[in-house]
């Protein structure tokens, strides 16, 4: 009898733990919405229809500084652009969550957004900035938008020295050139119809490991802008690709030459100038993204950027998207050359003043202008 009656506790008790552990997890589950929690603060990188995000460069710049500061106030990061197309349509978070949508059945009890635009003075307010966005601690979720790196100034900050290495970083490199490659692939990957798309073209690009990529990208600039570069300006890549790898071969190694261009008759003007050469781009990747009005156009610039990965060689125009496509790399300064001002202070008065130009081999930050 007494046994018995052990046993119903035994049972009873049993009971207990599985009915409060339910209650449990079903909390657990009402308070996280895809990992978040309803103590969580959220930092955003944000690009709306009515806000001037710039190019898909400018976008990448601020998503990554927008994520550096996620890292260094302990906030969740989150983007939403949906400027013309749903970015999400495109790109799908890889290791990191960021979807905005997670968001949309959490309460904000408040809400800051910080238009940092273009304003390069923030890069000497974040150099000596001692608490990170203290004035909004109880502030639920911050907005930016920028299209700037605004976080790289943190590499000479003294107040934050210590936080970024506990976060295992060392503070000189934490800048977006060190970074990006780690961090694109850490965000991002293309949705399942893109990558399909993505690991073809690279199997006809690089069919086998003798095959070195030449990755040139031409920005003519907008027409009638003081930034405009002259049609004929092409034939200076074209021939600077010759002169200094094509006819200089003197191994078994293969050549294919990747271009892209802010104007589509460069592509082929590439292809009927290397006519040895397979000459490879994609078509209907021209389009600015800020001005865009379809996904498809978006789409076709981003695998454009993400193509750039493989570059062993990059000839690019002095431009965001050059830059940042082959700074998306292991190594990001790799066989590097800029058409750049041979004047590099021309272009800290005005970063369109685009005169006497040259090729340059950009090995580190310092030999070029680039914000």
């Amino acid at each position: 009898m007494k046994n018995y009656k052990k046993l119903i506790i035994v049972v009873i008790f049993t009971l207990i733990v599985i009915k409060i552990s339910f209650l449990l997890t079903n909390q657990k589950n009402i308070v996280t919405i895809s990992g978040i929690k309803k103590n969580d603060y959220f930092i955003q990188y944000e690009c709306s229809q009515n806000d001037l995000c710039g190019g898909w460069a400018d976008r990448v710049k601020a998503i990554m500084s927008t994520y550096a500061f996620s890292l260094l106030t302990n906030r969740k990061f989150l983007i939403k652009i949906t400027k013309n197309c749903d970015f999400n349509k495109i790109l799908v978070p890889n290791e990191i969550d960021w979807n905005y949508k997670n968001l949309k059945d959490f309460k904000i009890s408040d809400k800051k957004v910080l238009s940092y635009r273009w304003n390069f003075e923030y890069n000497e307010i974040f150099r000596k900035e001692k608490d990170l966005y203290s004035e909004y601690i109880n502030t639920s979720l911050i907005v930016i938008k920028a299209g700037f790196m605004f976080s790289d100034p943190f590499a000479e900050n003294v107040f934050l020295k210590s936080k970024i290495e506990k976060l295992g970083y060392n503070q000189s490199n934490f800048k977006i050139v060190y970074l990006l490659h780690e961090w694109y692939k850490k965000l991002f990957k293309l949705n399942d119809k893109m990558n399909k798309e993505y690991e073809i073209f690279i199997k006809k690009l690089k069919p086998n490991l003798n095959t070195k990529i030449i990755c040139t990208q031409v920005r003519i600039g907008d027409p009638g802008s003081q930034a405009e570069l002259d049609k004929k300006v092409t034939y200076q890549f074209w021939n600077f690709i010759k002169d200094n790898f094509l006819d200089k071969k003197n191994d078994s190694t293969e050549y294919a030459i990747y271009v892209t261009s802010d104007r589509e008759n460069v592509k082929l003007e590439a292809k009927n100038f290397f006519l040895n050469y397979q000459v490879f781009y994609l078509e209907k990747s021209s389009q600015h993204i800020d001005v865009g009005t379809d996904c498809q156009s978006t789409e076709n610039v981003i695998l454009d950027f993400h193509i750039m990965q493989n570059c062993d060689i990059g000839v690019v125009s002095h431009s965001g998207f050059g830059i940042l496509g082959l700074w998306n790399r292991p190594r990001p300064f790799s066989n590097l050359f800029v058409y750049t001002n041979k004047n590099q202070s021309d272009l800290r008065k005005s970063y369109w003043n685009r005169r006497d130009m040259f090729f340059k081999k950009y090995t580190n930050l310092d030999d070029i202008f680039f914000t």
